[in-house]
């Protein structure tokens, strides 16, 4: 069995099943991302694209609007209790960016004067072309995918029910794609960059220079201190080892300003209940102000955490 992929914008305007012969979602290129942007149903386009699509890790962007209704209200009640404004945001872990959009519309409603700089750890792929010839690369330059019209391979998320794909892709990689990198590292070939943010969040950076995109490694101090540093589903034990954990407590503990506000938390399905809380930094540590759910899954390491030790 073989299947194709979408690998040029016109199969997206003609074809809205977007399915193969045998009802299987078509994998659409991430190079055509960003010429989805203006088409009415971006949006879901975007989701869709990202969900068959992950970085060089094997994680994937995406995330829900509305999905953290009723923690963010209070949320936000609790840093207008506690922070007087100008206010520097940090949202870190933001997949896709739809939840910090989301966060950023709610507070900039609040708060006139605020700066919100939303990051993810990899949020932008290269593509590289010649001829019929497509590979898109992470930041490190690992293959993530390969367009060979009509194919479109993902190399982290191979199509293991079609092996006759996987034998195809082979032959290209070797005879087509390692050839077309060494051309791209020797500077024969230039690469096109894409942001990997859902059209809301690239399209609320356009409009709005308070709501700024970019790239962050949770495990790296940041540039510069904030009043509030928020980390939604990404700090999780599936995610970081404790030793790790010690790292991004501590990154964050002195990327906030005095009485700085450290919000975190997770979830499942968009509007289930949020598992998370709200710190205050101190001089030594942090202490909670509130909780939500059964608590952030790191709350023992948070509280634990003391500026001495560190």
């Amino acid at each position: 069995m073989i299947t194709n992929g979408i690998h040029h914008r016109s199969q997206i305007t003609k074809d809205l099943k977007l399915k193969d012969f045998f009802g299987v979602d078509k994998r659409i290129s991430i190079t055509l991302y960003d010429q989805i942007l203006d088409l009415p149903n971006a949006e879901d386009l975007a989701e869709r694209i990202l969900l068959l699509f992950s970085d060089e890790r094997g994680a994937y962007k995406r995330t829900y609007r509305k999905r953290f209704e009723e923690f963010d209200k209070v949320v936000l009640t609790l840093i207008e209790k506690n922070l007087k404004g100008p206010l520097l945001f940090q949202d870190v872990g933001i997949s896709d960016g739809r939840t910090a959009a989301d966060f950023f519309e709610k507070g900039a409603q609040l708060f006139q004067k605020i700066i919100y700089t939303a990051s993810d750890y990899n949020p932008k792929v290269y593509v590289i072309e010649k001829r019929t010839v497509k590979t898109t690369l992470s930041q490190t330059g690992k293959v993530l995918e390969i367009v060979w019209p009509p194919f479109v391979f993902n190399l982290s998320r191979p199509d293991r029910y079609y092996p006759l794909n996987t034998v195809i892709r082979w032959f290209i990689q070797f005879f087509k794609v390692n050839p077309l990198i060494a051309a791209y590292k020797a500077g024969k070939v230039k690469a096109k960059e894409l942001l990997l943010f859902c059209p809301a969040a690239l399209n609320l950076a356009k409009k709005d220079p308070r709501f700024i995109l970019e790239q962050h490694d949770l495990l790296k101090p940041f540039k510069e201190q904030s009043h509030i540093i928020r980390a939604m589903n990404v700090l999780n034990t599936t995610y970081f080892s404790k030793p790790e954990f010690e790292k991004v407590i501590t990154y964050i503990h002195d990327g906030l300003l005095a009485n700085g506000l450290f919000i975190t938390g997770s979830n499942q399905d968009a509007g289930s209940l949020v598992h998370g809380g709200v710190y205050q930094k101190t001089t030594q540590g942090f202490e909670k102000l509130w909780q939500s759910g059964e608590g952030s899954p790191i709350d023992e390491m948070i509280m634990d955490f003391s500026k001495t030790s560190h």
